[in-house]
């Protein structure tokens, strides 16, 4: 009987000690700064993800927006290893974002960035290129994604109070 209440007792103490308990590494990259405030100007190859991804994480403008983010995309798909019989087995895709962000209301610029990345595919066919083209537009958007999630990263970490150079 004893036993149960002082196993109760412990069990309880760890519930209530661990109840606020904030994990340090946060997946999502949430720059409030700019959250609902950023006009979006991309200009480039895959406009359509980079845009969708990025009002996803900064949101609508609403009223009138205090910064303009700027990106200059442009992409390069190589093949890596051909094989004896000249048919390429993997592929690099290679992706190189500028990102200017200004403030409007003080006609300044605030960051200029860019950030190249690559990412390996494999050639998934045997005869038709389906299973290629759907490992490319994969692995193309990830690659955007982490490319973006670096510059938010960044911008949240560097630069605090947005001031203008």
């Amino acid at each position: 009987m004893i036993k149960r209440k002082f196993f109760l007792i412990t069990l309880l103490f760890f519930i209530i000690s661990c109840s606020s308990l904030e994990f340090v590494y946060n997946d999502s990259v949430s720059p409030n700064k700019i959250k609902q405030k950023t006009l979006l100007s991309i200009i480039g190859d895959n406009k359509n993800i980079i845009n969708s991804y990025l009002l996803g994480k900064l949101g609508e403008v609403d009223g009138n927006p205090t910064y303009k983010l700027t990106i200059v995309s442009s992409s390069q798909v190589e093949a890596t290893v051909i094989e004896i019989d000249a048919t390429a087995s993997k592929f690099m895709i290679k992706h190189d974002l500028v990102y200017t962000l200004t403030n409007i209301v003080q006609n300044c610029q605030i960051l200029e960035k860019s950030i190249s990345s690559k990412n390996l595919y494999d050639a998934k066919s045997a005869g038709y290129s389906f299973g290629t083209d759907l490992a490319e537009k994969e692995f193309s958007s990830n690659n955007l994604h982490s490319n973006i999630d670096q510059f938010l990263n960044e911008l949240t970490i560097n630069y605090i109070d947005l001031s203008c150079k």
